[in-house]
């Protein structure tokens, strides 16, 4: 395993370093006064097919404000994000942009981003920030607001048990926290705790595997609160397997948004779904991209539009 992860590390460096001797003869720094900004987007592997399409719109966003992008897709690691904003820093890109997987941990690299005055920017989810931890803005979502308010609306439903299977994100994630905030607060309006919590850390595999783990006490559970579309279709899938029907037997609440999310809400199997205005995340990403390149910077968050879909109906979650 150790040499299995040496040898992924070290194909991780020759990958940056190539693809920083492509940028170097794909922009000529005697052209630099004619160019386009440049914004550099760290992706990383996408768990679903909202995380995916989330990633497009932003690239397509930003090419037709004027920026050039440049993508540069990674491992669903720490590691690999910081890796890959450090290859961006020595470019000196105009901005960066990335998501990244854990709220912790980042206060080098965005010293270093600082020190080569190159802004950063979070996008979807945040970077916890301390007295150590250089300013960094933010653009996402209120994702308490939105959990607390979808957790309501799901828990309208009466099912024959009340027991909650909450499918957890990534842990240390900003967004796990938040929905899971969100949540009890509301379960505890209504007097109920969570019966079981497991991480799933986004994987639709194992939002599947969850719930074959819990299949002796599957009776128990009459709520599924899946922190993105990948685990709740997961859940689905492995429901739909063993003869239980999702909308029936138990009642889904899922926070995403995406195509084959929004077709399983159609087809009556998820009741409610905490959905994410992902084309105003990139509008808003954009602008602060354009704003972050006339200081002063503005480090303050901004969110983008959210909502709760129930069966078919929606509101606006403000």
């Amino acid at each position: 395993m150790v040499g299995d992860m040496t040898i992924w590390k070290a194909a991780t460096a020759v990958m940056l370093s190539a693809i920083l001797v492509m940028l170097a003869v794909y922009f000529h720094p005697e052209q630099a006064v004619s160019q386009s900004p440049v914004m550099g987007i760290v992706s990383t592997a996408a768990e679903d097919d909202r995380r995916e399409s989330q990633v497009q719109i932003l690239e397509q966003t930003a090419e037709q404000s004027g920026f050039e992008v440049l993508s540069m897709p990674v491992e669903r690691t720490q590691e690999a994000q910081i890796e890959a904003i450090r290859a961006l820093i020595v470019y000196q890109a105009d901005v960066i942009v990335f998501t990244p997987i854990v709220e912790s941990g980042w206060d080098s690299v965005l010293r270093e981003a600082q020190d080569a005055s190159v802004p950063l920017i979070a996008v979807d989810k945040s970077v916890r920030q301390t007295a150590n931890t250089p300013p960094i803005r933010y653009v996402g979502f209120d994702y308490t607001m939105l959990a607390e308010q979808s957790a309501r609306t799901l828990l309208q439903q009466q099912p024959a048990q009340r027991g909650i299977l909450e499918l957890y994100g990534t842990l240390n994630a900003s967004d796990a926290r938040e929905i899971a905030r969100g949540c009890r607060d509301a379960f505890s309006h209504e007097g109920l705790d969570v019966t079981y919590s497991l991480c799933g850390d986004g994987m639709r595999s194992r939002g599947y595997e969850i719930l074959e783990e819990l299949d002796d006490h599957l009776d128990e559970i009459g709520y599924i609160f899946a922190h993105n579309d990948a685990m709740a279709l997961g859940a689905i899938d492995y429901l739909r397997e063993h003869g239980r029907v999702p909308g029936r037997d138990i009642y889904i609440c899922a926070f995403g948004g995406g195509t084959k999310l929004m077709q399983r809400f159609d087809a009556g199997a998820v009741q409610v779904i905490g959905a994410l205005d992902d084309v105003e995340l990139a509008d808003l990403t954009v602008l602060a991209a354009q704003q972050a390149l006339q200081p002063p910077q503005d480090t303050a968050a901004v969110f983008a539009s959210c909502r709760v879909l129930e069966g078919g109906a929606e509101y606006e979650a403000n």
